[in-house]
């Protein structure tokens, strides 16, 4: 039984609250409580293609299948789950990391939540950093998968080239199309590329070859992210740099040998700078989209298996 099926019986609450930046001006966060309203709380943030449509439902799949939901760790059926969308456009100029720390904490404040764990993947992982330093008698633990405190220059650099390519375009669709595709390739590795593209099966997915799977990607992306939406969560992640030496809670990391956009080293000196962290590296064939594509490795960190 599928997912969206499923979450039927999974009570669901649309939650809205209010931010005030520190510099001025009034946002909206806008979030989603999935689960009984008595089970432990858990805050769940994605990477940037992420949003508050964790688990399946009538509009659509959620963003992390085979992960959550009720074949993978995060469960609505024992937890309450809370999603957010992130902070983009609305924040001029750009979302600081503060900002979306700010929308989860004031989504469970209005969920009645005032103490959670966190699981944050990629950006999210990054987000969670934050919140577990802005407030650490809240947090009880985090497991973050694919991230690390700042930004490793080398992704900043390829996400400033996607910027430029969307700002040369005029701020189209078309510009967020290409430089989609460009973060394709920063996401995914040489080696699954070959083992894809290079004399693929006639008639399997593949057979179109890699420019064409790269431009299935752009198109999709840029048919729900607006220009000006990709350009500040392209931003706000390369605002990042936590301090993560306040974190109390205990934290554990992923991260992908393969990974070319936040390299396991960054994660591993995240984690020297935490009085309570552990770090697991695992191969694997996708890269940074590993937290995505590796489901049974990762419900087996999530569990606490690996």
């Amino acid at each position: 039984m599928k997912d969206g099926t499923q979450l039927k019986a999974w009570p669901v609450r649309e939650l809205v609250a209010g931010i005030n930046r520190p510099g001025g001006g009034w946002l909206e966060a806008r979030g989603r409580i999935t689960g009984p309203g008595d089970g432990p709380a858990i805050v769940v943030i994605g990477g940037v293609s992420a949003e508050r449509r964790l688990f399946d439902d009538d509009q659509g799949p959620g963003w992390w299948p085979g992960v959550a939901g009720q074949a993978g760790h995060i469960n609505p059926t024992y937890h309450q789950i809370l999603s957010f969308d992130f902070i983009a456009e609305e924040a001029d100029p750009f979302p600081v990391i503060g900002d979306q720390s700010a929308a989860v904490m004031a989504l469970a404040d209005a969920a009645g939540l005032d103490k959670f764990a966190i699981i944050g993947a990629s950006f999210g992982g990054v987000i969670g950093l934050d919140i577990a330093q802005r407030a650490p008698d809240r947090v009880r633990k985090l497991d973050v998968l694919c991230a690390a405190a700042r930004p490793n220059p080398m992704a900043t650099a390829w996400r400033s080239i996607q910027r430029d390519i969307v700002v040369l375009s005029g701020h189209s669709a078309e510009g967020v199309d290409i430089a989609r595709r460009l973060a394709m390739t920063t996401y995914r590795t040489a080696a699954e590329f070959d083992q894809r593209f290079t004399d693929p099966e006639p008639g399997s997915r593949d057979a179109t070859g890699v420019e064409a799977y790269l431009a299935a990607a752009g198109e999709r992306y840029a048919t729900v992210t607006s220009p000006a939406r990709f350009i500040a969560l392209s931003k706000s992640m390369d605002s990042a740099d936590i301090p993560v030496e306040t974190i109390h809670a205990p934290v554990r990391f992923l991260a992908f040998n393969s990974d070319q956009l936040v390299p396991p080293v960054d994660v591993e000196r995240t984690a020297a700078r935490i009085a309570n962290a552990t770090v697991t590296r695992i191969d694997s064939l996708y890269g940074h989209d590993g937290f995505l594509k590796e489901v049974d490795a990762v419900n087996n960190f999530l569990k606490g298996a690996s």
